[in-house]
């Protein structure tokens, strides 16, 4: 028999078609969520980029910053075009101008980049992402979300990982969204399914062991007032309140820690103001932080391994309003500085997942760092 040889994009097209419609076969009762659809429709405008060769890669050099004039300008204006983020081409090839700064930040807005105009290394290894890897970057999206946006799954909240954010959804689309802080890659936070069973209002945090006894014990042992000031009580292995004071700090170490150590409901609580109970064998729960400043970050893999809330008061709100309770109540039980717990009469199902891909309402297409590695595994 004859060999009929192809040429490089019709056999990636042939490849990623089937592909396409083996997803399709096993999504088909999954067809109808909005966003696996969209998801569909991204890998449909990639493999026309890719069918048309791609995008050019941006040349390495010093960072390229708005009013610049660099030949390798022009090269970043091609680059941007082919992926949509530039409309109209410069009447200055060479210069870094207003068209550019802007495509510039809608670039770094879909790729989890601080939006900052400036090509600098970060940004210029994302430019410089093939189409190619975008396609299959996608593919793999899409089988994570025919698993997660099932039929059945209609009202949930979803946290996903690589783009710090977490969602409200219900039947089956978003209505409420919100920055998240996660776990760092040596305490990656774990992914799994659960439900939010109850609300904690003025939470106390038991620390720990293994942050008690290598972490606090260094700042015990240097500044005897720490625990004070933080408002720890100590506990013995008994669980019977111990005096601080009584306490030889200098003789212990990780593994010698006899004790508990339990911060009281304030300002400088771990947990913030209200945290969120979700049972899972990881100990993971969502929650409050005093730390405000570090949702400004772009890469936000902070934390020991549970969920931030950037907005926790707006959060308990869409959470608690389906049991009845207002935003005055849910403020008047802060105010009172006694922890409450408040268990939910329907909880309400949870999934820590992993999207690097995805793309919202308005088709924007968005790619996130895989900061645990798992899409290369």
């Amino acid at each position: 028999m004859k060999t009929v040889t192809r040429s490089g994009p019709f056999r990636r097209r042939l490849v990623a078609l089937l592909a396409l419609a083996f997803l399709a076969t096993v999504a088909a009762a999954d067809a109808d969520s909005p966003s696996y659809q969209r998801l569909q429709g991204a890998l449909e405008l990639y493999l026309q980029i890719a069918d048309r060769g791609g995008w050019p890669s941006v040349p390495d050099g010093p960072t390229l910053a708005p009013g610049d004039l660099d030949p390798r300008v022009a090269v970043l204006a091609r680059r941007l075009r082919a992926s949509g983020d530039l409309a109209m081409p410069s009447l200055e090839p060479a210069l870094f101008g207003n068209d550019l700064r802007a495509a510039v930040l809608r670039f770094q807005a879909r790729h989890g980049l601080v939006q900052d105009a400036l090509v600098g290394p970060a940004t210029l290894q994302a430019l410089n992402v093939p189409a190619e890897r975008r396609i299959a970057q996608i593919r793999l999206n899409l089988e994570r979300a025919r698993q997660l946006f099932t039929a059945a799954r209609r009202d949930f909240v979803l946290v996903n990982v690589p783009a710090f954010e977490t969602y409200i959804f219900r039947n089956g689309a978003p209505v409420w969204s919100g920055r998240v802080i996660v776990g760092e890659t040596a305490s990656q936070t774990p992914l799994f399914e659960s439900h939010l069973a109850s609300v904690v209002l003025n939470p106390t945090w038991t620390v720990p062991r293994s942050i008690a006894s290598e972490e606090l014990l260094l700042s015990i042992q240097r500044d005897p007032g720490f625990l004070e000031r933080g408002g720890f009580d100590v506990f013995g292995a008994d669980g019977a309140p111990v005096d601080p004071a009584q306490v030889e700090w200098a003789s212990l170490h990780a593994d010698h820690f006899p004790f508990t150590l339990v911060q009281r409901p304030g300002p400088l609580n771990e947990l913030g103001r209200v945290k969120f109970i979700v049972p899972n064998p990881y100990g993971v729960c969502l929650h409050d932080t005093p730390s405000r400043h570090l949702f400004g970050s772009s890469s936000r893999a902070l934390s020991h391994g549970c969920i931030r809330l950037h907005r926790p008061l707006d959060f308990a709100l869409q959470v608690l309003a389906a049991e009845g309770w207002s935003r005055q109540q849910i403020e008047a039980g802060l105010a009172s500085q006694v922890t409450q717990t408040i268990a939910l009469k329907s909880p309400l199902p949870v999934v820590v997942g992993y999207l690097t891909a995805a793309v919202d309402a308005d088709g924007t297409v968005y790619f996130y760092r895989d900061i645990y590695g798992l899409d290369a595994a």
